[in-house]
């Protein structure tokens, strides 16, 4: 009984924890209120929320995460460098990120446990809480790898739609006499309404441009961060081109026409099984609709051989 408390106290003290980091207001935004006497809110960022030069700083309740599942010895340091890889692909790009992916692992994994043993502990049977508390722990620590892998595939595909159009924008700036860096730079710009995590992405390509890096170190970090093939591969066509003097329009041009047929493609697949995955829900539904139609009929007809 005192573990359970102290489970619950502790659960409790998490959440309250979470949530007041989440709507406290920060002491910089309460000092700017007072000096605007109340009436006008602080001026709004301009960037969006995937833009780089948009990262605020973390909460008190991230830094406890980070403290909690900060990597120890050289093992969990390399584990967390590929960990790391993963969450940049995810748009997670702070330093404690990594830390704060295990430290909410190690909270998720004791507070749904905790959670299931305040709410179902007077209800359930032994035999029927052990395995619900394993089965809570294990969906507690596996939750937040679901969710960075859900957004990792959403802004792979954000980056997939948006690269042909932007290949597209890049063949004119390019024909119209811009540089490289000069059309990502335009890229970042125009897609920022539409396609923000492309224009957060193009935007840093320019900036690490600007710090000193070469174009084609540039463009292959954006394709590690991203982890799209179709980036990989034009990043090795702009090698090629900038190797053998091949106009850079012409390659950027055919590389958007190859793109949208393998996008043609995909789309075609999927459409091909999309029969297939529907022979499951179907025969579900049909036997549903017999049973509902039949069972009426079946006690009927029980009812009048049962009266002979």
């Amino acid at each position: 009984m005192n573990l359970l408390i102290l489970l619950v106290f502790g659960s409790t003290v998490a959440l309250v924890l979470g949530v007041a980091s989440l709507v406290g207001q920060r002491p910089a935004k309460r000092r700017l209120a007072r000096l605007a006497d109340g009436s006008v809110a602080p001026v709004p960022h301009t960037l969006s929320e995937d833009s780089v030069l948009a990262q605020s700083r973390p909460s008190r309740f991230a830094r406890l995460l980070g403290s909690l599942g900060r990597p120890g010895n050289e093992k969990e340091t390399q584990a967390a460098g590929r960990l790391r890889q993963r969450l940049i692909q995810a748009g997670y790009r702070n330093e404690g990120a990594v830390g704060v992916f295990l430290g909410s692992r190690i909270v998720l994994a004791l507070l749904a446990p905790s959670l299931l043993l305040a709410t179902a502990f007077a209800t359930l049977e032994s035999w029927r809480l052990v395995p619900l508390l394993f089965a809570a722990t294990g969906l507690g620590y596996v939750l937040p790898s679901w969710w960075v892998d859900r957004r990792k595939s959403w802004r792979q595909g954000q980056v997939e739609r948006g690269l042909p159009d932007a290949l597209d924008l890049m063949v004119v700036c390019v024909e119209a006499g811009f540089g490289v860096n000069a059309s990502l730079q335009r890229v970042a710009k125009e897609f920022a309404p539409t396609n923000p995590v492309l224009s957060a992405e193009m935007e840093l390509v320019t900036l690490e441009i600007r710090a000193g890096k070469s174009t084609v170190d540039a463009l292959r970090g954006l394709a590690e961060r991203t982890g799209v093939s179709e980036v990989s591969s034009l990043v090795a066509l702009l090698v090629q081109t900038n190797r053998f003097g091949t106009s850079v329009a012409d390659a950027l041009r055919v590389h958007a026409d190859s793109m949208r047929v393998r996008r043609m493609q995909k789309a075609e697949e999927k459409a091909g099984q999309a029969p297939l995955k529907m022979i499951f829900p179907t025969v579900v539904i049909f036997l549903a609709t017999m049973i509902v139609l039949l069972t009426p009929a079946v006690i009927q007809f029980n009812g009048m051989f049962e009266k002979k």
